[in-house]
């Protein structure tokens, strides 16, 4: 009987260790599944994050009600993206940014906040944290971008050569001009906007006598921000002939736009034109900037599955490879003077404009990088010669602003491979003669898409986005494109045969050879003699929209 009552204790104890280790496994199995079913979430959270933040998300409720939710007013940007007054709703108590104007945070059973999230699939009766999928996002910036932006100014009078110092001599009497340099500035942007500084310009009379100024004098004021970025933005003006200056009078300063972007930062002039008022060294060029737009993004997604489970991902991701600055001007031409065209067509049939479609900004319509060649555009651009009744703004020497992509050939073939890897994921590459046929160049209406073309082409019919021409691009017929142009071959651009063409957004041309980068560039050649009409103009929006295609670079994920 004892025997008996042993071996059951023992087989009744097994008993109970084998149903044991059966529902732990089946709850560490549910464990296991509930936890992937969080991470999936979590990934789906990035996802949708992406897909937002790639424009193809409308706000819930628009930031400016007056205007449509597709115009550049309403649509999001890294800057509303990360700042809880424009990615949030009003109602949104949380204390991060997470894009609740984009993102139907549907689940919020303590109204919306922290605790609100974003529901997964269809199950009866609704939503319930012990049965369903969910996720929330958070969005950060982790260059700071929002706080402080660091810049120094310097400024210079350009005719009739590069200084700072100006005399315009009418014996006995004299007009001496003088541009004296800010200290360094440091502003605090963390309430969107700050009041800076860019200068003073003092306006020195000699003599008794009123002196009339006989020439047109430009002048200049690069702005150079030191932090959060290193980039440079000039400002360009003109101090008109015919003004007539005496003790006690003024000077009319006119600048070339009213507003400026520096990396998403806008500077903005307080007085345009500025009256400088003789003898005063206070005549301040003065404005007011915001901060920064930035080009990198932190996004925090935490996934939420059964049973409790919850993981948590965290992606750095990158605005574009261009950190979002396009060209400098208009038509930006990148090269030397040795074998520089430029054939900019007859007045009565081309339109150069650097006004800016999307906003009051206005850039240089044409753009060289050094003197020699801006003087060969200006023959045809200056009062009596046969582009001026055809160009807004006035074409310079941008040499100071080019982007760092654009600052030798080692960068933009390096930049260029970037976008022909791009353009190859969705088979967009054209080489061996294969060429895109009519209004194969991108989407024209959205200024979206990237075509990446080695060897020689012609544009003709409809496009938009990226077009890049290793070659030389023939524009032919009636064209419309949308975007930004980048022509990299000795034979740069030519126009060929009748109709309508129009540019709008950015063109560039900056010619090298990939076989021999350290070389340099090539000398930019131009030229649309060839017969039609042709129209080019600034659009910052179709380049924004181009960008699309390049844009939120996912630079890493981690698990947390």
């Amino acid at each position: 009987m004892v025997m008996v009552l042993l071996v059951s204790f023992l087989l009744l104890t097994a008993s109970i260790g084998f149903l044991l280790a059966a529902t732990m496994n089946t709850a560490n199995i549910s464990d296991a599944t509930a936890e992937q079913q969080a991470y999936a979430a979590a990934e789906s959270g990035l996802q949708a994050s992406i897909n937002v933040l790639r424009g193809n998300a409308q706000p819930s409720v628009l930031l400016d009600p007056t205007k449509s939710a597709t115009h550049p007013d309403n649509r999001i940007t890294y800057r509303r993206a990360v700042t809880p007054g424009t990615s949030n709703l009003a109602g949104d108590t949380g204390t991060n940014a997470r894009m609740s104007r984009w993102m139907p945070y549907d689940y919020a059973p303590n109204g919306l906040n922290d605790s609100a999230r974003v529901t997964m699939g269809f199950l009866p009766g609704g939503y319930t944290p012990q049965t369903g999928f969910a996720y929330n996002i958070s969005v950060t910036d982790p260059d700071a971008t929002n706080s402080i932006i660091g810049y120094e100014a310097v400024g210079q009078f350009l005719d009739p050569a590069d200084g700072v110092y100006k005399s315009f001599v009418s014996i006995p009497d004299e007009i001496s001009l003088l541009y004296i340099a800010p200290a360094r500035q440091t502003l605090n942007v963390s309430s969107g906007l700050s009041n800076a500084q860019f200068g003073t310009i003092t306006v020195l009379r000699l003599g008794l006598g009123t002196v009339t100024l006989t020439k047109d004098i430009r002048f200049q004021i690069h702005v150079q921000m030191k932090a959060p970025y290193d980039t440079t933005r000039t400002m360009y003006g003109w101090i008109k002939k015919g003004q007539s200056v005496s003790n006690g009078g003024t000077v009319v300063l006119d600048f070339d736009s009213p507003a400026y972007d520096l990396m998403g930062s806008i500077l903005t002039l307080n007085n345009d034109p500025m009256t400088a008022n003789i003898g005063l060294a206070s005549n301040t060029v003065n404005g007011t900037m915001t901060n920064a737009e930035p080009f990198r993004l932190i996004v925090r997604s935490v996934g939420y599955g059964p049973r409790g489970a919850k993981k948590e991902l965290e992606a750095t991701l990158q605005r574009n490879f261009f950190n979002g600055l396009s060209a400098p001007a208009t038509l930006t031409m990148v090269g030397p003077q040795n074998g520089f065209v430029f054939e900019p067509g007859t007045s009565n049939v081309v339109e150069y404009s650097g006004d800016d479609i999307a906003t009051n900004r206005l850039i240089p319509p044409i753009g060289t990088t050094n003197t020699a060649n801006l003087s060969i555009v200006a023959q045809y651009t200056k009062d009596g010669h046969k582009l001026s009744d055809q160009i807004t703004g006035t074409p310079s020497n941008v040499s100071s602003e080019i982007p760092f992509w654009l600052q030798s050939p080692q960068n933009l073939d390096e930049t260029l491979l970037r976008l022909r890897r791009t353009a190859e994921a969705s088979k967009r590459v054209f080489t061996n003669g294969r060429v895109p046929g009519n209004s194969d160049f991108g989407n024209n209406a959205t200024a979206t898409g990237i075509t990446y073309i080695e060897g020689n082409a012609d544009l003709r019919g409809n496009g938009g986005g990226i077009l890049v021409c290793t070659g030389t691009l023939t524009l032919r017929g009636a064209f419309d494109f949308n975007g930004l142009i980048i022509v990299t071959g000795a034979g740069g651009i030519n126009r060929s045969g009748g109709g309508n063409g129009l540019l709008q957004g950015n063109t560039v041309i900056a010619p090298y050879n990939p076989a021999n980068l350290t070389a340099g560039f090539l000398a930019p050649k131009y030229d649309i003699s060839g017969g039609g009409n042709s129209t080019i103009r600034f659009n910052s929006n179709s380049v924004a929209n181009g960008m699309t295609a390049v844009s939120n670079i996912v630079l890493g994920v981690a698990e947390k």
